[in-house]
């Protein structure tokens, strides 16, 4: 049986061709290409100013031949996913409307992955022993290494007035539940990691202190340090149910990157540039670590 053709054209091919790769017959335009990778780079550079490159380009344009492989592969596996599960995701991710259909195959294809690699690891059931954790644990201990942090009230008052008033509540024990006073969720925060405008206003860090009154655009904050923990190690025990999930992860790129590998067999695979199969492979195998993140 003649093996489907999968076509990727790279270097000069890639930028001067209006068709850039071919899937099974499936041809996608240089068009399709621009505006599917323009949405992408939108949301992963939101906060920068940075410009695409060509590498960026032809690395975007494996990950998007992936993700043709995987809606035509997961069709014939029976795995669909509905407009609701389609549209949440968008509303979740991209933040609007999207009208073009190689953006929701995009999409549709990232949310494939997910149920594909549930459906992989069903049929496997794994359910790690106790021994494969601690051995994991053990392996990666370092992944558990968690710095000093301590637990912090929050109060927000309009004055510094009412900042030092409420600063002398707190060293009593109490917390104000006035409707001028906004009081925050207690939250834990490494201490290496404490912004300087908080940690400059403490003396020593301990359980029971107060800061100073902190000046902010148009109010003052104040905190209260609730409780501490020192750094270390978690401990296994307390670490299981982490661990399991870190594992379980591991596993499933694993079971996605030997499906991936199957899948490619079934093409044959032709490119227009000093490239080959392996290289290729590669840049599919991206998508493995990534477990289906187009969108970043």
């Amino acid at each position: 049986m003649k093996k489907p053709i999968l076509v990727i054209l790279f270097f000069i091919g890639f930028i001067f061709s209006q068709i850039v790769a071919e899937v099974d017959g499936y041809k996608v335009t240089k068009e399709e290409l621009d505006t599917l990778f323009h949405v992408f780079w939108k949301r992963i550079t939101h906060l920068s100013s940075a410009k695409p490159t060509q590498e960026d380009k032809r690395i975007f344009l494996i990950d998007y031949v992936a993700d043709l492989l995987i809606l035509k592969e997961a069709k014939k596996m029976g795995i669909e996913v509905s407009e609701k599960e389609i549209n949440d995701f968008i509303r979740k991710y991209v933040g609007r409307k999207i009208k073009e259909k190689s953006v929701i195959n995009a999409v549709k294809a990232e949310i494939l992955v997910e149920k594909l690699v549930d459906k992989l690891m069903k049929e496997q059931e794994l359910n790690p022993s106790e021994d494969i954790l601690r051995a994991y644990y053990e392996f990666y201990k370092r992944e558990f290494y968690r710095p000093s942090s301590v637990k912090l009230l929050g109060i927000y008052v309009k004055s510094k007035k009412e900042a030092e008033r409420i600063s002398q509540i707190l060293k009593q024990g109490e917390v104000p539940s006035t409707e001028d006073v906004k009081v925050s969720k207690p939250l834990w925060y490494s201490i290496p990691t404490l912004p300087k405008y908080i940690r400059r206003n403490f003396r020593t860090l301990s359980v029971g202190e107060v800061s100073k009154p902190i000046k902010i655009n148009d109010g003052y904050l104040v905190f209260k340090i609730l409780d501490k923990k020192p750094a270390g190690f978690i401990p296994f025990e307390r670490a299981k149910s982490l661990v399991k999930k870190m594992y379980l992860k591991e596993k499933r790129k694993e079971v996605f990157k030997k499906w991936l590998s199957e899948v490619l067999k079934k093409y044959q695979v032709r490119s227009t540039g000093k490239t080959c199969n392996t290289f290729i492979s590669r840049f599919f195998f991206r998508k493995v670590n990534r477990q289906g993140c187009s969108f970043g």
